[in-house]
């Protein structure tokens, strides 16, 4: 029986990190894989049956994710921006750890919808080149700035896009957007008066806050709530999946501070500006050159308001379905060549 060690940031209520875990099982389903998963993670809910086996290991037992590396046959970082500082190099320092178990009893191992950085520390370019350079590595990138400098280190690596939406490829989503509501998808705290009357400028009488990670969202989410529920038509936060889908489908168009908010919207074809941070930026710009509507500040964000209705989202959003479908079918032929 075949086994796989899947990691990711999965099981901790980010909808982003879910859809790629979500959409990795998919990816198993479909090439037949009827072995064991093992994840690093005991707080996985499924809505499906699959005929593999799901096991989840605590990310401190050590002596059992070491014992289980050992015996797999394949090892997947399924998705996400895992090799970074930006959230703290004890993380990095962590995937390191398990790459050099993997690569220590001379394992297979797959990036797939991987990307790299953001990085506040030279140790970990450094260790990272390093990673790039095991002969058993292979993968396919996110964006083409990870990309290229994996190619400096490897030639097994391909770009791809980011795959955490192909969950959804047998449904049909139809768009009812409603005039003058928008959806705004919080991470970050932000001069909210400011967006609030530039938003009023350009005639949004309502808005839908949306959380796609509840740990670390939902605190912004209520008190944006709480501050302006009088002061313009604004709904309860949403956090449920099939709540956010159906508030972004109505939506004229969407604010995003985090990435799988922009990819849906995308996916989903409704316009989209989004927060730039190195991430949104070099994943939106690798799907399509000439989205320009990204903001920091308030005048930033009037610039995208203004270019909202000459950008062609239709152009994009094919862009992104062609690319992604060529991505599902190369990580369909990685993981089948491994097993």
């Amino acid at each position: 029986m075949k086994k796989i060690f899947l990691i990711g940031y999965y099981g901790y209520t980010n909808l982003g990190d879910e859809m790629l875990f979500e959409s990795m099982l998919e990816i198993f389903k479909e090439i037949a894989f009827d072995g064991k998963i093992y994840i690093i993670s005991d707080k996985i809910k499924l809505n499906k049956k699959y005929e593999f086996k799901i096991i989840g290991i605590d990310k401190y037992d050590f002596p059992k994710i070491i014992s289980t590396i050992k015996e797999i046959d394949l090892l997947i970082y399924g998705g996400g921006n895992l090799f970074q500082t930006e959230t703290s190099l004890r993380s990095f320092m962590y995937y390191d750890f398990l790459f050099s178990v993997a690569k220590h009893y001379k394992k297979d191992i797959l990036f797939l919808s991987q990307g790299f950085g953001h990085f506040k520390h030279k140790y970990a370019t450094g260790r990272l080149k390093k990673i790039l350079k095991y002969k058993n590595l292979h993968g396919i990138l996110r964006d083409e700035t990870s990309f290229k400098f994996a190619k400096m280190c490897s030639d097994n690596f391909d770009l791809g896009t980011d795959i955490g939406m192909i969950k959804y490829k047998n449904i049909v989503f139809e768009k009812d957007p409603q005039k003058n509501h928008i959806s705004i998808i919080i991470k970050n705290r932000k001069d909210w008066n400011k967006i609030i009357y530039i938003l009023k400028q350009v005639d949004i009488t309502r808005i839908t806050p949306i959380v796609l990670n509840k740990s670390q969202d939902s605190i912004i989410a209520y008190e944006f709530f709480e501050k302006y529920k009088n002061k313009i038509d604004i709904s309860f936060p949403v956090s449920e999946e099939n709540k956010i889908i159906n508030e972004l489908l109505k939506s004229q168009f969407i604010i995003s501070d985090r990435l799988h908010g922009g990819i849906l919207a995308l996916y989903l074809g409704v316009p989209v500006i989004m927060y730039k941070n190195h991430k949104n930026y070099r994943v939106f710009k690798t799907i399509d050159k000439e989205y320009n509507l990204f903001f920091r500040s308030e005048d930033e964000l009037i610039n995208a308001l203004s270019n909202l209705n000459s950008f062609e989202f239709k152009k994009m959003q094919e862009k992104y379905i062609n690319k992604l479908n060529k991505t599902h079918e190369k990580t369909l032929k990685m993981v089948k060549t491994f097993l």
